[in-house]
C-alpha cells in the first residue's frame, strides 16, 4: 500500500492540524505524533481513483467513515504492547453501532516515536504477527466462543477475543511483490465476523465483490494470492493462511497460533460464569503511552462531523482528554447494510 495520491489534495510532506484532529475522532486510545500520517496514507490508498484498492468493502469503510485506527508504540518492545487488549475490546463493546463496513487497523511504530523504518524480513514480520496473536489470547479473560473450534486446522476456525470470532489481516513494510499486503508500517487490521452478514459466496452481492476483488489483485500484486482466499466454513478452507500471506503468497506449513489448552469454551463455564457482570470496556484508558497521563472514556452528545472521505456522520462515542489528545469514537450509521474491510479478505 504504497505510492498513491492523497484525496482531497492533502500534501503528502505534513499533516494539518485539521487533518489531526478527523483521525483523533477516529482513534481509539492515545495517538503518537506519527499515527496521523500512517492514518493518511491508509486513507489515501484505499480511496484512490488511479489505482482502485482491491477490496471494495475496505474503500466503502473509508469514504464511510467506517475505519478506527489504534496505535502501539514499539513492534519489538512486548512491554508497549499492553495496550493493544484494551484497543480492541473497546473497538468490540462499539463496533456494531458504527455500521457493517468497518474495521479496527492497528498501526505498530518503530520506538523512539518513530514509524515506518523497515529493519525485518517478512519473515520476521510474521513471526511478530502470530506473536501478537497469542499474545491477545494471553492476555484475554473471556472464554472461547462455544461454536468456535479451537482447532485451526477445522474449516470453522477464527480468532477470537472477548468471545468474538475476529478476521486479521497484516500488513508489513517488506511486502514488495504482493503489493495488496505491503504498507509503509506494520499493521493488523481486525474485522468481527459480524462484517461479512450478508456476504456469503452464494449470495449476489457475495458474488459480485469476490468476482472485483480478484480482478483488482491480479492488477495490483505481481504474484496470484487468490487460491488461499476461501470462504470462511468451506471444508478446504483454512481461515489462518488468509492471515499472513507471504510476499510469494506462500504460507507458513502449520499454523503457529494455539489456543491454550487450559482455556475452557464458553459453553462449558456457562453454569460457572451465570451470575458474573457482562465485561464492559475499562473505564479508563492511558494517555500519552509511558506518561503516566489518563483519559476518561464515555459517550457526549452526538455532534456533526464532515470528513474530506466519509460522508457526514454522528460521532457516538468519544474520548475526554487530560494532557493529551485521545478519543474513542464509534459513528452512528444505519448497519443493514452487509460489507467487510479487510485488505484482501474474501471469507
Amino acid at each position: 500500500m504504497r505510492d498513491t495520491p492523497t484525496p482531497g489534495g492533502l500534501s503528502m510532506a505534513g499533516t494539518t492540524d485539521a487533518f489531526r484532529e478527523e483521525i483523533l475522532d477516529l482513534a481509539i486510545g492515545p495517538m503518537p505524533g506519527w499515527g496521523a500520517t500512517c492514518a493518511r496514507d491508509i486513507m489515501a490508498t484505499l480511496t484512490s481513483d488511479t489505482e482502485p484498492f482491491p477490496c471494495v468493502f475496505a474503500v466503502a469503510a473509508a469514504h464511510k467513515g467506517g475505519l478506527r485506527f489504534g496505535f502501539v508504540d514499539d513492534l519489538h518492545d512486548e512491554r508497549t504492547w499492553s495496550v493493544l487488549p484494551d484497543i480492541l475490546a473497546t473497538y468490540l463493546s462499539v463496533y456494531q453501532s458504527i455500521s457493517r463496513d468497518t474495521s479496527l487497523v492497528v498501526f505498530f511504530g518503530s520506538g523512539g516515536g518513530t514509524a515506518g523504518q523497515e529493519t525485518d524480513g517478512v519473515l520476521s514480520y510474521e513471526q511478530r504477527f502470530w506473536s501478537l496473536l497469542s499474545y491477545l489470547h494471553d492476555s484475554d479473560g473471556e472464554p472461547w466462543p462455544s461454536d468456535i473450534p479451537t482447532d485451526t486446522d477445522d474449516p470453522g476456525w477464527e480468532f477470537s477475543f472477548r468471545g468474538t470470532p475476529i478476521f486479521v489481516v497484516c500488513n508489513t513494510p517488506a511486502h514488495r511483490r504482493l503489493r495488496s499486503r505491503s504498507n509503509p508500517v506494520f499493521t493488523i487490521t481486525f474485522q468481527p465476523r459480524w462484517v461479512f452478514t450478508g456476504l456469503e459466496p452464494t449470495s449476489p452481492r457475495g458474488a459480485a465483490a469476490r468476482k472485483i476483488i480478484r480482478e483488482r489483485l491480479a492488477r495490483m500484486d505481481e504474484v496470484d494470492s487468490t487460491p488461499l482466499l476461501g470462504s470462511y466454513g468451506d471444508p478446504v478452507n483454512r481461515e489462518w493462511k488468509q492471515y499472513f500471506l507471504r510476499d510469494d503468497a506462500s504460507v507458513a506449513d502449520k499454523c503457529p497460533f494455539h489456543a491454550a489448552s487450559g482455556r475452557q469454551t464458553a459453553g462449558k463455564t456457562a453454569g460457572k460464569t451465570a451470575g458474573r457482570r457482562p465485561w464492559k470496556p475499562p473505564g479508563r484508558s492511558r494517555g500519552k503511552q509511558g506518561s503516566g497521563k489518563r483519559c476518561r472514556c464515555g459517550p457526549t452528545r452526538p455532534r456533526r462531523f464532515t470528513s474530506r472521505w466519509s460522508s457526514t456522520r454522528n460521532s457516538s462515542t468519544r474520548c475526554g482528554r487530560t494532557g493529551d489528545s485521545t478519543r474513542s469514537a464509534g459513528s452512528t450509521r444505519p448497519s443493514g447494510e452487509p460489507g467487510s474491510t479487510a485488505w484482501t479478505a474474501s471469507s
